[in-house]
């Protein structure tokens, strides 16, 4: 907040600074900084201050999703995760999405996980690609899983 106090008072006091030199010097202004100044005003502050904050809250917020994914993927599989998500943030992210906020290794770090997981219930790499092609999760190596590429995060 106080970084965007700062960024509005910078802004003010440009204008305030280019009406004075306007006014002492119109000689030396150009046709599009008189008319900017013209129709510069309060309003225009305050659609400013609006953005600002709007754009802050989104990065505050991406911030704050990033965050809690990371923390989230590190020991619980990809679709608790997403779950957690969200339900906590309001939102309906995807496998896509989830790979974009924890990025590629974390995400494969996970399907090893529930690779595993599966592999510990006798559900075969065939039967494991089966199934995440059919719920959609990306594969890491091609358009597909593959019992192959199963197999290899299985272990």
């Amino acid at each position: 907040m106080q970084m965007e106090n700062q960024f509005i008072e910078v802004a003010r006091e440009a204008v305030s600074q280019l009406r004075r030199l306007t006014r002492d010097f119109p000689a030396l202004s150009s046709s599009h900084v008189k008319l900017a100044i013209e129709t510069w005003n309060e309003e225009m502050f305050r659609k400013g201050e609006i953005i600002w904050l709007e754009k802050e809250r989104r990065r505050l917020e991406k911030s704050a999703l990033e965050n809690r994914a990371a923390a989230l993927i590190a020991g619980q599989l990809v679709d608790d995760v997403l779950d957690a998500l969200n339900s906590e943030f309001s939102k309906e992210l995807g496998y896509r999405d989830l790979i974009d906020l924890v990025g590629r290794d974390k995400y494969i770090n996970a399907m090893c996980r529930e690779a595993e997981e599966l592999k510990q219930n006798f559900i075969s790499p065939e039967q494991t690609a089966e199934l995440w092609n059919s719920v959609g999760k990306p594969s890491v190596g091609g358009d597909r899983w593959v019992a192959t590429a199963v197999s290899v995060l299985m272990g």
